[in-house]
């Protein structure tokens, strides 16, 4: 008799902790107290606002007593959920900054008193921070100690071609023909490194005192041409 081959469980991906998922600490129930709903309170205040402070004086609680349960060794869901609130407001601290760099912040313009319009500011600052380290590939620090080598007016080219070949697709695809074949495979730009900078150099260097030696020589063969010519006029006189 066949047996099915044992199979062993899969295991389930964990889902995101939820920062409210937590035991609450046992402690005497007091009405000025912790609570478990106070505690649940405070955590949830706190994912929302990411300020203990203002988290505490929203609850009723002291920060001092905040930070008194969180050290306590019973407490270890306690500070879990609390770090995990902190991480949420993290991501919303993150939305608001994203939200500054791309709308701008609106500054109130008065006149005698009266408000009668708006400024909008933007901080290119932030923007260039929050590019550098969310799109590091692109705009990361290690992008000042290399070099952009592509053609100047590659981009264009490049999208000159894409162009052509989406409208030949469409056109493909409308007749209910195959696709063509791609016009064009987009090549991102090629960063070159340090070493690779410095080797480029040396070889222009090169090009360069080439150059120049071979203009020395041409210049001092029309020279000597000049003379001959001279010579052979002189000659004739």
């Amino acid at each position: 008799m066949s047996h099915a081959p044992h199979r062993s469980p899969r295991r389930r991906k964990a889902a995101p902790r939820n920062p409210l998922d937590f035991d609450t600490v046992e402690l005497r129930h007091r009405h000025d107290g912790w609570t478990p709903q106070r505690q649940v309170d405070f955590i949830r205040a706190l994912a929302e606002c990411g300020c203990v402070d203002s988290a505490c004086k929203r609850v009723g609680i002291s920060t001092s007593a905040a930070y008194a349960l969180r050290a306590r060794t019973d407490a270890q869901s306690f500070r879990f959920a609390w770090d995990a609130a902190l991480d949420q407001a993290i991501q919303r601290l993150s939305d608001a900054a994203f939200s500054r760099a791309i709308h701008g912040v609106a500054t109130p313009i008065f006149y005698k008193g009266e408000q009668i319009g708006e400024r909008r500011r933007y901080d290119e600052k932030l923007t260039m921070f929050l590019l550098r380290y969310r799109d590091p590939v692109r705009y990361g620090a290690w992008m000042d100690t290399v070099r952009a080598e592509r053609s100047p007016d590659a981009a264009t080219l490049c999208l000159n071609r894409m162009i052509d070949q989406v409208e030949a697709d469409a056109y493909a695809r409308e007749a209910g023909d195959p696709l063509p074949k791609p016009f064009v495979r987009y090549q991102p730009p090629r960063f070159v490194s340090e070493a690779e900078q410095d080797a480029i150099e040396e070889r222009a260097a090169a090009a360069r005192e080439e150059a120049a030696h071979r203009a020395e020589l041409r210049a001092s063969d029309e020279a000597w041409e000049r003379d001959l010519a001279a010579m052979g006029d002189a000659g004739t006189a």
